[in-house]
């Protein structure tokens, strides 16, 4: 009985050293960053031109620009903002209510706007938002063939603002709509929330000044305010970004933290397969804690963490390595 109780004892000891020894991956939120905001103009309006992308420009600031085709002019300029590093997203052919639409025609206002898109942006576009807010089955089936995130329905209250670790739906990813009527403040309330919860909210934008230029145009004193204030935000922790930007970056981080993993002899390996489609590039912020020391790798190559302990992990890798420590 003795040696039976010995023998449980040191298994009970292996398994709780084992369990103790595992790796964990924890990746920072927001790109290192406390919250996340996204600024979002739809409907290809020339004001935008003008008017937003100058003032975006002058502070370093990058947004998302929803482009619906048959409204689209000036498209040496709009490849231009791409080229300055501002995000381009696929807001429909024409713009239409779902409710309207045949089967057909749900195909073509997603895929005929994107064949045009990648042709003249030389790039997937694949980010979606959907006119009027609207969707219906079979709109939301071509997004979800050729998009992985869709900026969609508004939702309400603590549903605007997407923590770290929620698991939201990707094609109805929410969003705050301006309006001419609303003051400042009320934006500069909507930013403050997210920082101080530590969360992702996106704003949407149409016209500026006049009525003729799109739908509740905002004053021009009041986009200027709103952009001043995300560039002080900035240096609080604030990260500005597109939204297909952020909404990768969340989206990956997720994946991997449901990772699966396997360990032999010393060695853990995490494996994660990436959404289709997705964007390339996607860089995670990533602490690894590990018993002892221990080295980390993917496809081959050691990852090296910076002053914080932090490393940059490769999602296109689909995989990663942690060797030693175990």
């Amino acid at each position: 009985m003795r040696k039976l109780l010995q023998l449980g004892l040191v298994w009970a000891l292996l398994a709780a050293r084992s369990a103790g020894q595992t790796t964990a991956l924890t990746v920072l939120p927001w790109n290192e960053h406390r919250a996340a905001v996204s600024l979002t103009f739809d409907d290809s309006d020339s004001v935008q031109l003008d008017k937003a992308v100058p003032e975006l420009n002058k502070r370093q600031l990058r947004g998302t620009f929803f482009l619906t085709i048959s409204k689209l002019t000036r498209l040496d300029d709009w490849r231009k903002v791409q080229l300055e590093g501002h995000e381009i997203g696929n807001h429909s052919v024409s713009h239409e209510h779902p409710s309207t639409l045949t089967k057909a025609g749900e195909e073509l206002q997603v895929e005929d706007a994107k064949k045009f898109l990648d042709s003249n942006f030389k790039a997937d576009v694949c980010i979606f938002a959907y006119p009027y807010e609207e969707n219906s089955p079979g709109l939301a089936f071509w997004v979800k063939k050729y998009d992985f995130a869709a900026r969609g329905w508004r939702g309400s209250g603590d549903q605007l603002y997407v923590r770290p670790d929620a698991d939201p739906d990707w094609y109805s990813l929410p969003s705050q709509p301006t309006y001419s009527r609303y003051e400042p403040l009320v934006y500069q309330e909507w930013i403050d929330k997210a920082m101080s919860t530590g969360t992702w909210t996106t704003l949407q934008m149409h016209g500026i000044n006049d009525a003729s230029t799109g739908w509740e145009p905002i004053p021009e004193r009041t986009l200027l305010f709103v952009l001043n204030y995300l560039k002080a935000a900035e240096q609080r922790g604030l990260w500005v970004a597109p939204f297909g930007e952020v909404a990768a970056y969340l989206r990956a981080q997720r994946v991997l933290q449901q990772a699966g993993s396997r360990q032999v002899a010393g060695v853990q390996q995490f494996n994660w397969s990436l959404p289709q489609p997705f964007p390339r590039g996607v860089v995670l912020k990533t602490r690894v804690r590990a018993g002892g020391r221990f080295r980390v790798f993917q496809r081959g190559h050691e990852l090296h963490p910076d002053k914080r302990g932090v490393y940059s992990v490769s999602f296109d890798a689909g995989e990663l390595v942690v060797r030693g420590g175990l």
